[in-house]
């Protein structure tokens, strides 16, 4: 029992000298402790899921312009699809999923903290014309995936602010 007890404590001590640590909260700036989320479409599920994110981790978010507000705005965010691998009878077997965000971080005075960047992530996935339903889940299984590490890129984007 001692020995079990100690090689527990060995490998936590050994995870936790080579700095591994549980993602938590991001640590944004204190300027986003109150951000305005503007956007062409606060209907989308990128965007939803990205100030559900937000708020998880502090911030205020504001329906409007506000002087003491940062501004994060969302550009543009796009889901693509292409044939990535098509067989000898011209038929696609590969699809890539890309998803292109847009975005720029400004404080409330207008001072531009990020300037406007994209950031971009795929998946590709296999393709089965005998099989369309199951492709089609997979490519909106795929999309989720997409928009979830996109709002998590943008947040450790958005950390580095904190750095500078």
């Amino acid at each position: 029992m001692a020995i079990r007890v100690s090689a527990v404590i060995f490998v936590c001590l050994l995870v936790a000298a080579c700095g591994y640590q549980l993602r938590g909260e991001a640590r944004l700036p204190a300027v986003m402790d109150r951000t305005w989320l503007q956007v062409a479409n606060d209907d989308s599920t990128f965007v939803r899921e990205l100030g559900r994110q937000l708020q998880a981790n502090g911030v205020e978010l504001v329906d409007g312009h506000d002087e003491r507000a940062a501004i994060l705005q969302i550009f543009t965010e796009r889901v693509r699809r292409e044939p990535l691998a098509i067989t000898g009878q011209a038929r696609v077997r590969e699809f890539l999923l890309m998803f292109d965000v847009e975005f720029e971080l400004r404080d409330g005075e207008g001072n531009v903290l990020i300037e406007r960047e994209r950031l971009h992530l795929t998946r590709d996935y296999s393709f089965d014309e005998q099989e369309i339903l199951a492709a089609q889940r997979e490519q909106e299984f795929l999309e989720a995936d997409l928009r979830r590490a996109m709002t998590m890129r943008l947040l450790r984007r958005l950390e580095a602010v904190g750095g500078s």
